[in-house]
C-alpha cells in the first residue's frame, strides 16, 4: 500500500502477554487513537502483515516465545518507519540500553505509566511517523522530478539560453537534496548553486536554526560579521524583508533605504535579499551584493525555487539533528548516573510540570514577563522540571530515605544534591549546547533551593540573581511537598499550605511567583487532587 500525504497511517498496536491489560488499554485510549492489540510477538507480526502498516507499536519486554526486544527488532527490519516504544515493568538500565541499540526504540516507559505521559508519548510517536512518511513522500517526489529531468535532457541539448540553464540547475538542485545527510551539506550545496546560477561571488547566508529571531552568518564561514536579533533591526531593507517576508531587490531609488545596519549584513553593495521561509517564520536570509547585476526573471524564479527547497530541507535536517542530540544527551546522562537511582515518583514529576505550566501561563500575560516567558521558555521549563532533583541520586539511602528529621550533619550532606545535579547537567550541556531544556534543567538543579532573601543554598543567590526557572520550581516544589504525605509528615490542609506559601513571599519565594500562585490557587488544588499519589 502506498501512502499519500492524506492517507498516512494513524494506527497504534499494543503488544503484551496479558489480554486483560490489553483490553483495558484499548478501552482507555479508543476515543483518542485507533488502537489494535495482539497477545505475544508472533500474533503481533501476523497482525502487522495483515493490517499494517502501524504508525506506532508499543510492546512489553517479558513475553513467552519472543521477547519484546526480539519482536521490535523484527518489526524494525520489515517496517523501519514505524515508531517503536517499549512499555515494561522491568526498569533495569541494561534492558533500556539493549532496547535502544537492538530494538531501535524511541521511548522506554515503565509500568504503570501515568495516562497523561502515555497520551503525550503516543501523540508524539504519531507525529514522528508522519514526519518520516512525509519525508519519504518528498524523496519520491524529488526522484520523480529527477526522472523528469532525465527525460527532458534529450530535448534540452539544443537549448542553451538562460531559461533552460536556470531550469536545469533548479531541477538538479532539488534532486540533490534527497542525497544530503546533514544540514551543513545543504548549506554548502545552496551556496554553490546560487553562485553557479547568478555568477555572484559576493554573498552571505544568515540562518536562525531555532527560528527565534537570532541570526548567525553561516557563509562566508570565516566571516567576522556579528550576529543580530531580528527584533532589534532598525527600519530599513532587512527589517522590511523580515516583516513582509518578500524579496528585496535594488532599483533606482532603493539605495536610499539602505541603513548602516543593512550594509553590515552584506559583503558588498546590497543588491538583493531573499528570505528562506519555514513553518514558524523566516529561518534564513540570502544576501547578494554587487553593482549592475543582470539577473533575468528566469534566474530569479529559479533562485526563489531553490530557496524554498533549501528551507524545507534545512528544517527537516535541523529537526532530525536536534532529536539526535537530545538522544545523545539522554544516553550520556544515563551513563553518568548508571550507578544511582531516582527516588521521585512519576505523579510527583507530572504535578510539577502542570504547576510550572500554570505559573508560566499567568506570567506570560503580564507586562513584566511577556517578552521573557515565551512559548519556548515554557516548553523548556516544563520539559526540564523532572531534572530538578537529579542530584539526589548521589545521596545515600540512609539520608535520602530517613523517616525522621535529619541531623545537622546529614542535612549538610543532603544539600549537596543541588551541586551534584547542576554539575551533572552542566557536563551534558557543554557537550550538547543546542539543547536549551538541558540548560534550563541545569539552572533548576543548581538553584531551586535558593531563597529570595539570599538565605538558600548552594550559592546564597538573592532576588532576580536566581534564574527565573529555579524561582518558579522553588515554589511549586514546596507546594507539592506540603500537599503530599511524606514519611516524616502528613499532607497539610489546603488553608495551611496557602498560608505557608503566602508567608514566604519576599522571603523564600519571588513575590511575582507567589502572586501567580495565589491567583491560580484553585487550579493548583485541582491538579493536586486530580494527580494525587496512589496510596
Amino acid at each position: 500500500m502506498s501512502d499519500s500525504t492524506t492517507a498516512i497511517s494513524q494506527k497504534i498496536l499494543f503488544v503484551d502477554d496479558e489480554m486483560l491489560l490489553l483490553e483495558g488499554i484499548k478501552r482507555q485510549l479508543r476515543r483518542e487513537f485507533d488502537i489494535s492489540v495482539a497477545v505475544g510477538g508472533e500474533a503481533a507480526l501476523a497482525l502487522t502483515a495483515e493490517q499494517g502498516p502501524f504508525a506506532v507499536i508499543v510492546s512489553d519486554y517479558n513475553m513467552p516465545g519472543m521477547d519484546g526486544i526480539s519482536f521490535l527488532k523484527t518489526v524494525y527490519q520489515h517496517y523501519p518507519q514505524t515508531i517503536l516504544i517499549m512499555l515494561t515493568g522491568r526498569a533495569e538500565l541494561d534492558v533500556a540500553i539493549s532496547a535502544l541499540h537492538n530494538a531501535h526504540i524511541s521511548r522506554f516507559l515503565n509500568k504503570p505509566c501515568p495516562r497523561e505521559i502515555l497520551l503525550e508519548t503516543l501523540a508524539d510517536g504519531l507525529e514522528q511517523y508522519r514526519l518520516k512518511k512525509a519525508e519519504e513522500i518528498l524523496q519520491i517526489q524529488l526522484q520523480t522530478a529527477n526522472q523528469q529531468l532525465n527525460q527532458m535532457n534529450d530535448q534540452l541539448e539544443m537549448l542553451v539560453d538562460k531559461k533552460t540553464r536556470a531550469l536545469q540547475l533548479q531541477y538538479r538542485y532539488a534532486a540533490s537534496m534527497a542525497q544530503m545527510t546533514y544540514s551543513s551539506a545543504v548549506m554548502d550545496a545552496f551556496i554553490q548553486a546560487v553562485i553557479e546560477l547568478t555568477a555572484i561571488q559576493s554573498l552571505s547566508l544568515w540562518l536562525s536554526p531555532q527560528q527565534n529571531g537570532q541570526f548567525t552568518c553561516h557563509y562566508p564561514d570565516n566571516s567576522s560579521l556579528p550576529d543580530f536579533d531580528s527584533k532589534n533591526c532598525p527600519a530599513g531593507l532587512i527589517a522590511s524583508t523580515l516583516s513582509q517576508k518578500i524579496i528585496w531587490r535594488q532599483d533606482n531609488g532603493a539605495s536610499k533605504t539602505v541603513t548602516p545596519f543593512d550594509q553590515s549584513v552584506f559583503t558588498g553593495k546590497p543588491f538583493m535579499s531573499v528570505p528562506l521561509q519555514g513553518n514558524q517564520g523566516i529561518m534564513g536570509l540570502l544576501n547578494l551584493a554587487g553593482d549592475y547585476i543582470d539577473l533575468s526573471d528566469d534566474s530569479l524564479e529559479a533562485l526563489v525555487g531553490m530557496a524554498d527547497v533549501t528551507a524545507t530541507a534545512l528544517q527537516s535536517h535541523w529537526h532530525r539533528e536536534a532529536s539526535d542530540e537530545a538522544q545523545a544527551a539522554i544516553i550520556t546522562a544515563l551513563a553518568k548516573l548508571a550507578e544511582y537511582r531516582d527516588p521521585e515518583t512519576g505523579a510527583h514529576l507530572l504535578r510539577l510540570k502542570k504547576y510550572s505550566e500554570l505559573i508560566c501561563r499567568f506570567l506570560a500575560e503580564t507586562d513584566k514577563y511577556r517578552e521573557i516567558v515565551t512559548e519556548a521558555f515554557t516548553k523548556d521549563l516544563v520539559r526540564s522540571t523532572p531534572l530538578h532533583d537529579i542530584g539526589k541520586v548521589g545521596i545515600t539511602d540512609a539520608i535520602l530515605k530517613k523517616p525522621g528529621r535529619l541531623t545537622e550533619e546529614e542535612f549538610e550532606i543532603m544539600k549537596t544534591h543541588a551541586a551534584i545535579g547542576g554539575d551533572t547537567l552542566r557536563a551534558v550541556y557543554e557537550n550538547y549546547p543546542s539543547q536549551n531544556f538541558i540548560k534550563c534543567g541545569m539552572d533548576i538543579a543548581y538553584s531551586h533551593h535558593e531563597k529570595w532573601n539570599g538565605s538558600g543554598y548552594p550559592h546564597g543567590l538573592k532576588g532576580e540573581a536566581i534564574p527565573l526557572p529555579a524561582r518558579i520550581l522553588a515554589l511549586v516544589d514546596v507546594y507539592d511537598a506540603l500537599t503530599c504525605r511524606r514519611v516524616y509528615k502528613p499532607a497539610y490542609p489546603r488553608e495551611k499550605t496557602n498560608r505557608i506559601i503566602a508567608e514566604g513571599q519576599g522571603v523564600h519565594f519571588d513575590p511575582d511567583i507567589v502572586s501567580a500562585f495565589l491567583t491560580n490557587e484553585a487550579e493548583f488544588y485541582k491538579i493536586a487532587e486530580e494527580y494525587a499519589d496512589l496510596i
